[in-house]
């Protein structure tokens, strides 16, 4: 029977395989298990396959650059991720691949979270190179992509408008540095670093945790969601010079920041392809089930229709884009203390069963200015 003869050319063109976007799922898993330059290795060779995910790519080598306090190196990664992350516009021939194909044949430019937490750690590596203006730049930027005009919401980062505060605080305009402040404090009210009577010259800033892993959801895979890693350390001490100052304290939730950016611009098109795709499946099984049932006259057309619309729903792959950065953090946690003048050695301690992604041991020099910043990505 023709109809017989139609399922199995279809069963054969539903095996191909499909085209793999390449991602950086493999790197992470490297990462997480402490092998920095297999990690790197494996990045590097992806982004030579895949170009259109160099900003992906220089924003996961850039957070292994700082973990190994390659300050210069980390900036230049994170710059030139920013440069086509905050690029406007799509190329006639970029959109067109996208919706005949998979939302991942676009270059990758990432979703507000992502953007945001780019210009986070462009902020963070000028505080530690003590350039305040641009470290002010960074955080002011990362405010405002984690904002939205049309969603009607602002940035509910605290770290962000933390580490903005302390920016001006630097450079010496305390008005804007109090109005900072007292947005972070609204938004992480138990956060000790936050408060307003902690002037302490010590700022600890730690990134903790697995960040969230974002997979395809809905009937084709049309829409994503994000899963969260919640694993999280009883505490993390701070020593100086091996005396305990305290312990940091939760200031911000990659994961919520990343489940609460809605209404990406491309969603709608994911949509349409999906209906599309759903609609002509459903119609090219009915237009084969019913050749049989024709004249011979239409049996050959009916057959060729039916054929006609599965494969036109194959090829439309309605799939959302799950590439996603999978080095980022799953909480920012935060410590503030006086500090006396001079040179001081800080360890972060983390519970049994986490490790530090970085030198174990820092030096600072406190100096009459204070505001000394130290860095930590702490790893389950």
């Amino acid at each position: 029977m023709k109809f017989c003869s139609a399922l199995l050319l279809l069963a054969l063109a539903w095996a191909l395989p499909g085209c793999r976007a390449a991602d950086t799922h493999a790197a992470g898993v490297q990462y997480y298990a402490g092998q920095l330059e297999a990690a790197e290795q494996l990045l590097r060779a992806e982004l030579a396959e895949e170009p259109d995910g160099r900003a992906l790519f220089d924003d996961e080598l850039g957070v292994i650059a700082l973990a190994r306090r390659d300050l210069d190196a980390a900036y230049q990664l994170f710059l030139e991720a920013n440069r086509i992350m905050e690029a406007f516009g799509e190329s006639d021939a970029e959109e067109v691949g996208a919706i005949l194909g998979s939302e991942s044949s676009k270059i990758w430019r990432g979703d507000p979270y992502e953007k945001s937490m780019n210009n986070y750690y462009l902020g963070i590596i000028n505080l530690l190179r003590d350039s305040d203006g641009n470290a002010l730049a960074g955080f002011k930027n990362a405010i405002f992509m984690d904002s939205s005009r049309q969603e009607q919401f602002e940035c509910d980062f605290a770290p962000a408008y933390f580490l903005e505060a302390l920016s001006y605080e630097r450079l010496g305009d305390e008005a804007m540095a109090a109005r900072s402040y007292a947005r972070a404090r609204e938004l992480a009210p138990e956060c000790a670093a936050l408060a307003e009577s902690n002037h302490g010259d010590l700022i600890v800033v730690v990134d903790v945790g697995r960040g969230p892993t974002k997979v395809n959801a809905g009937q084709h895979g049309e829409a994503t969601r994000f899963e969260d890693h919640p694993e999280m350390p009883a505490s993390i001490e701070v020593l100086v010079d091996g005396q305990s100052v305290g312990a940091t304290q939760l200031a911000g939730d990659v994961y919520f920041q990343a489940s609460t950016r809605g209404g990406r611009t491309f969603d709608f098109v994911l949509r349409g392809k999906a209906a599309y795709k759903t609609g002509a499946q459903m119609a090219g099984i009915t237009t084969l089930l019913l050749a049989d049932d024709v004249s011979n006259k239409y049996e050959g057309a009916a057959v060729i229709t039916g054929i006609a619309l599965l494969l036109s729903s194959f090829t439309v792959d309605a799939r959302a884009d799950t590439r996603h950065w999978t080095t980022l953090p799953a909480r920012v946690q935060l410590l503030r203390v006086p500090l006396a003048p001079g040179r001081h050695e800080i360890e972060i301690v983390p519970s049994s069963g986490w490790r530090v992604a970085g030198p174990r041991v820092q030096e600072v020099t406190i100096e009459s200015r204070g505001d000394r910043v130290v860095y930590q990505r702490v790893l389950p």
